[in-house]
C-alpha cells in the first residue's frame, strides 16, 4: 500500500511563488480562491482602523495580504488570515520575515467569503485559538455582523454595539459599524465628499 506524502509549509512557499496560493492542514494543501472586490475593500478598511491604532501607539505591525503563519513545529499546520496582528515584542528577525511566521497571530481577523462553510469557518477560529491567538474576529459582509471569539467563547456584535479587542490590542474598543467601509455616495444617491481633505 502506498504512503501519501504530506506537504509542507515550504511547499506552501514554493507553490505561492508560481502563483498558487494555499493553507495547510494536517498536510494538506488546502487551495486558496481569488477574493472580490467588496473583500478587498473590506480588508483594507479594516487593516487601516485597527492599523491606525497600533502605529501611533508602536504596539507591533498588523499585515495584510494572506501572510502564512505557522501554527505547530512539525510544518503540517498553517494558515493565513485577511488581517493580522503581531505584538511588537514577537515580530520577526529580519531575516526570518520573508518566511511563513512561526506561531499565531495575536488577533486575526477572518472575513466570511460565499463560498465559505459555517463548520470550515468554526474550524478555523478553534485552530487559530488552539494554538495562542487572543482573539479572533470573523467578519459578516452581507449582514454586516461582527463575530468576536476568545478563550471565553464567541459573540456577535453589528451597528454600534462595541468591538472589543483585548486582550489581543489593549485598550483598542470601536463600533462594530465602524470596520465597514463608509459609503461613497449619501442617501439620496449623491457623492459623498465630506470625508475628502487636502
Amino acid at each position: 500500500m502506498a504512503t501519501r506524502t504530506r506537504a509542507t509549509v515550504e511547499d506552501v512557499l514554493r507553490l505561492a511563488g508560481a502563483g498558487e496560493r494555499y493553507e495547510l492542514v494536517d498536510g494538506e494543501l488546502i487551495p486558496m480562491a481569488p477574493t472580490g472586490f467588496e473583500h478587498g475593500d473590506l480588508e483594507w478598511h479594516i487593516a487601516w482602523v485597527i492599523g491606525t491604532y497600533v502605529r501611533e501607539r508602536r504596539l507591533g505591525k498588523v499585515v495584510v495580504g494572506e501572510v502564512l503563519f505557522q501554527l505547530d513545529d512539525a510544518g503540517r499546520l498553517a494558515r493565513t488570515a485577511d488581517v493580522a496582528f503581531v505584538r511588537r515584542e514577537r515580530l520577526p528577525s529580519p531575516e526570518q520575515a520573508s518566511h511563513a511566521f512561526r506561531g499565531a497571530p495575536d488577533l486575526a481577523v477572518e472575513i466570511v467569503s460565499p463560498g465559505d462553510t459555517a463548520e470550515a469557518v468554526m474550524r478555523k477560529i478553534e485552530q487559530w485559538l488552539e494554538h495562542g491567538t487572543r482573539v479572533v474576529l470573523v467578519v459578516y459582509p452581507d449582514s454586516r455582523r461582527i463575530g468576536r471569539w476568545g478563550r471565553d467563547g464567541g459573540v456577535i456584535v453589528h451597528g454600534d454595539q462595541e468591538v472589543d479587542l483585548e486582550p489581543a490590542l489593549p485598550g483598542f474598543h470601536c463600533r462594530a459599524d465602524a470596520l465597514f467601509p463608509p459609503a461613497l455616495t449619501d442617501e439620496g444617491g449623491r457623492e459623498d465628499t465630506s470625508r475628502v481633505s487636502s
